[in-house]
C-alpha cells in the first residue's frame, strides 16, 4: 500500500501542474491520466540520485571526502594542459557507449522506444559539445571555453564479443512510467560492464518527490577510487538514465517525439558531466557562496531556467551568470559551453578513477565476432504487493541467440523456498521477447526476496549464465485496521474556492488507474460543488487525492470523501490542505477476524498443472486454515498436515501423472481445490 499511495501522489503532482517558470506541456499522446505532461524543476535527478544512493550505502563517500581527493589530481590535469599549450596535437579520449532503450513494445520509432537515428543523432551532439566543435550548437568563443577532448562511439561489440549496433531494446516498461528506484532495478539487471562501456538507459518519463526528471547520472565517487577510506561499490548502476523526450536533437533528427525546450540532446550532455565529476555550476547550494569547485564558472545563486541575458543573481563577483554553460539548468538552445576549469576536473577523473580510466582503453570499438546459438535472457519488471499481499509477478523472455527458441524451463521461489518450475513454450525469433506472467503468489508481512532463472532453452543448458537470474527484494505491509471501510460505493464531494480551475482531484486503484476525478473546473463566485457517487471493488485498495494549483488549498471551501452509510474516510476544510492533500483506503479488506469460509475464499494453488512442487498460497497473507489432506482421484490420501505459513509448499514430484484434490480445513469448514500432475 505504501507504494500505491507515493506513487499516485508522484503521478498526480507531476502530471497536472506546472511548477517551473518555463513548465512545458509534453506532446500529445501522454499517457499519464490523460493530462498533459508538465516538465518539473527537477530537471537533472543526479543530486536526488546521490542522497538515494547514500541511503542504501552509508559508506558511500561523502562530497567533501571526494574533494578532498580530487583536488590535488585536477591541480595535475591543469599542470599537464598547461604544458601541453601550443602542441599541434592533443590526445583525443573516445569513449564507447551502449544505449539501453527500456520501451513498453512499442513499435521502433514510436513513443519511448525512440529510432536508431534520434539516438545516433544525440551522438553527434555529444560530440559537437565536448569537442567544442566550430560551425556547430557546440561552439562557443568565449575565452575560458574548452575543447574537452573526449568523443563518443557506439560500440561494436557486446561484453560476451558479440556483435552489435551499440543499441540494445528491452520490452519492460508499461504506460505509469517509472519511479527511480525501479529505474534502478532495470539498470542493475541490464547494465554492461562499466568499465567498458558509458551505459545509458532510455526510458519512459521518470519522476522522484520533486517531479519529472529529464535524467540523472551515477557520480565518479562510486567508482572505487583510490585513496577514499570505507568506500563500497554500487557498480551495477553506473552510467546515465534520460526520459526518451530528452534524447537527440530536433534539429538533426525532427521525425523524434521531443521536450519543447530541452529537445537539442543537451541533458546527455549535462549528465554525462556529472558521469565524469561535474557538478551543478551554482554549486547545489543556497547562496551565492556555493561552489562547483570550478574557479571560471561565476557564482549562482540557484538553477535558472529558461535563458535570460545578462543575468547575475549574485551581483558582488562582477560576473553575469553562466547561463551557457552545460551544467546549468538553462534551455536546451542556450547551452553552448565547457569551461578550461571543467576539463582539468573531467580529466583527473577519466586518469584517476579506475571505472572511467578503464573506458580510454576499452576493446567495445572493435567489431565483435562471436556467436551464441541457445541464448535467452530473462528480465524481472518491477512489482510490489497490493493490499491483500498478492502478486503475479511479470518476465520479459528475450532470445539473445541465433536460433529460434522454442521451448524454456525456469525455476522461481521466494525467500529461498522450494523452486516452482515454469515451462515456456512458442516460437521465438532471434531478437524477439516474451512476457511471462507468473501465477499468483502471496506472502506474509515483512521483507522478501523474489528469484527466477532460467534452466534450460530448448532442452539444453543455456548458453550465458550471466543473464538468466533476476531477483527483487520487495515487502508486504499489510493496511491499518482504521483505513479499512465496509462499502460498495465512494462518495466524493468537493466544493471549491472561486479559484476553482487551480483544484483537480482523483480517486486511483492499486494499479494507478484512475476510477474517478474532477478537473477543469471554471472559476466562478462561490466555487463549484462537485459530488460524485463511485462504485468500489471489495478487497481493493485505493487513494484519493487532490491538489490546488494555487498552494492555498481552498479558502472557504471543503472536501470530504465517505462510505455509502457516511462514515468519513476523509475530509478537510478547504485552506486545511496547502497544494496538496490524500487519503489511502481499502474496502471490505477483512483482517485477522475473518470468517472460516472466507479464509478458505483466499487460497489458490499454483503452478496449476505442476509437476514437482505445488504452492499452496493465501493470498491475503493475514490468516491461514488450520490443515491440508491431498487426495489422488480414487479418493486416496497422497499427503496431509497443518498450515502455519502464507505460503506451504507441497513435494509431489513422485506423484504419478493425473488429477489430484486438495481439501482445506479451518474450524468445521473445509473447501476442496483441484490440480493437475503432469
Amino acid at each position: 500500500m505504501k507504494k500505491i499511495t507515493i506513487k499516485a501522489y508522484l503521478l498526480v503532482f507531476a502530471g497536472m501542474f506546472a511548477v517551473t517558470v518555463n513548465a512545458q506541456q509534453k506532446p500529445t499522446g501522454s499517457k499519464k491520466f490523460g493530462k498533459p505532461f508538465i516538465t518539473a524543476s527537477n530537471y537533472c535527478g543526479s543530486s536526488e540520485y546521490e542522497n538515494h544512493l547514500k541511503e542504501i550505502d552509508p559508506k558511500r563517500a561523502e562530497k567533501e571526502k571526494f574533494e578532498q581527493w580530487i583536488a590535488p589530481k585536477v591541480a595535475e590535469a591543469k599542470a599537464k594542459r598547461l604544458q601541453k599549450n601550443g602542441q599541434e596535437t592533443n590526445e583525443i579520449v573516445t569513449i564507447p557507449v551502449v544505449f539501453h532503450v527500456i520501451h513498453n513494445g512499442d513499435a521502433i520509432g514510436e513513443g519511448e522506444n525512440i529510432a536508431d537515428a534520434q539516438i545516433l543523432s544525440q551522438i553527434q551532439v555529444l560530440n559537437e559539445d565536448y569537442r567544442k566543435a566550430a560551425e556547430t550548437p557546440g561552439y562557443n568563443e568565449s575565452p575560458v571555453g574548452a575543447d574537452m577532448e573526449i568523443e563518443f562511439a557506439l560500440a561494436k561489440r557486446t561484453p560476451n564479443g558479440l556483435p552489435t549496433n551499440g543499441i540494445v531494446r528491452y520490452n519492460l516498461g508499461d504506460d505509469n512510467g517509472w519511479q527511480m528506484e525501479e529505474v534502478e532495478l532495470i539498470k542493475a539487471q541490464t547494465q554492461w560492464d562499466r568499465e567498458k562501456y558509458l551505459n545509458i538507459w532510455i526510458v519512459d518519463d521518470i519522476f522522484t518527490a520533486g517531479g519529472y526528471l529529464a535524467g540523472y547520472a551515477q557520480f565518479p565517487a562510486e567508482s572505487g577510487l583510490d585513496g577514499l577510506e570505507d568506500q563500497t561499490e554500487t557498480a551495477n548502476t553506473d552510467g546515465v538514465a534520460l526520459g526518451a523526450r530528452f534524447v537527440g536533437s530536433k534539429d538533426y533528427y525532427p521525425d523524434g517525439t521531443y521536450d519543447d525546450v530541452r529537445n537539442m540532446g543537451r541533458s546527455a550532455s549535462h549528465e554525462v558531466g556529472h558521469f565524469f565529476g561535474l557538478r551543478h555550476i551554482w554549486g547545489d547550494g543556497t547562496d551565492c557562496s556555493a561552489t562547483d569547485y570550478c574557479a571560471d564558472t561565476p557564482p549562482m545563486l540557484g538553477p535558472i531556467y529558461g535563458c535570460f541575458a545578462d543575468l547575475d543573481t549574485c551581483p558582488d563577483d562582477d560576473q553575469p551568470d553562466m547561463i551557457e554553460n552545460y551544467m546549468a539548468y538553462t534551455d536546451d538552445a542556450c547551452l553552448n559551453i565547457f569551461t578550461v576549469n571543467q576539463k582539468d576536473r573531467m580529466q583527473a577523473v577519466l586518469t584517476n578513477s579506475p571505472a572511467r580510466v578503464a573506458l580510454k582503453t576499452a576493446d567495445s570499438l572493435v567489431p565483435g565476432t562471436a556467436t551464441l546459438n541457445n541464448d535467452g535472457a530473462i528480465y524481472l519488471l518491477p512489482f510490489s504487493t497490493d493490499c491483500s499481499n498478492g502478486f503475479s509477478p511479470v518476465l520479459s523472455f528475450a532470445n539473445t541467440g541465433s536460433n529460434t527458441i522454442t521451448s524454456a524451463t525456469i525455476n522461481y521461489n521466494i525467500d529461498g523456498t522450494a523452486q516452482t518450475t515454469y515451462t515456456w513454450t512458442g516460437t521465438l525469433e532471434p531478437g524477439n521477447d516474451a512476457r511471462i506472467e507468473l501465477p499468483l503468489m502471496g506472502v506474509q508481512e515483512g521483507d522478501h526476496t523474489f528469484t527466477v532463472a532460467i534452466q534450460t532453452v530448448n532442452g539444453a543448458t543455456d548458453a550465458l549464465a550471466d543473464n538468466n537470474t533476476r531477483t527483487n527484494e520487495f515487502s508486504f505491509e499489510a493496511l491499518e485496521e482504521e483505513l479499512i471501510f465496509v462499502t460498495e460505493t465512494i462518495t466524493v464531494t468537493v466544493q471549491t474556492d472561486e479559484a476553482a480551475s487551480e483544484v483537480t482531484w482523483l480517486l486511483l486503484d492499486s494499479s494507478q488507474t484512475t476510477i474517478a476525478s474532477g478537473s477543469g473546473y471554471e472559476d466562478a463566485p462561490g466555487g463549484v460543488l462537485d459530488v460524485q457517487v463511485i462504485p468500489v471493488d471489495s478487497n481493493s485498495c485505493y487513494v484519493f487525492a487532490i491538489l490546488d494549483a494555487g498552494s492555498n488549498g481552498m479558502p472557504g471551501g471543503y472536501y470530504s470523501v465517505k462510505t455509502s452509510n457516511g462514515t468519513v474516510i476523509k475530509e478537510n476544510e478547504g485552506d486545511g490542505f496547502g497544494f496538496f492533500d490524500y487519503a489511502p483506503f481499502g474496502v471490505n479488506i477483512v483482517l485477522d477476524n475473518k470468517s472460516p469460509e472466507k479464509v478458505l475464499n483466499k487460497i489458490v494453488l499454483y503452478p496449476n498443472p505442476a509437476n514437482n512442487v505445488l504452492n499452496i498460497a493465501i493470498t491475503d497473507g493475514l490468516d491461514t486454515p488450520d490443515a491440508y489432506t491431498v487426495y489422488n482421484s480414487l479418493g486416496q490420501i497422497m499427503d496431509n498436515g497443518t498450515i502455519n505459513s502464507a505460503l506451504q509448499t507441497l513435494d509431489i514430484a513422485k506423484y504419478t501423472n493425473g488429477v489430484y484434490f486438495v481439501k482445506l480445513a479451518k474450524g468445521s469448514d473445509t473447501k476442496t481445490l483441484q490440480f493437475v500432475k503432469y
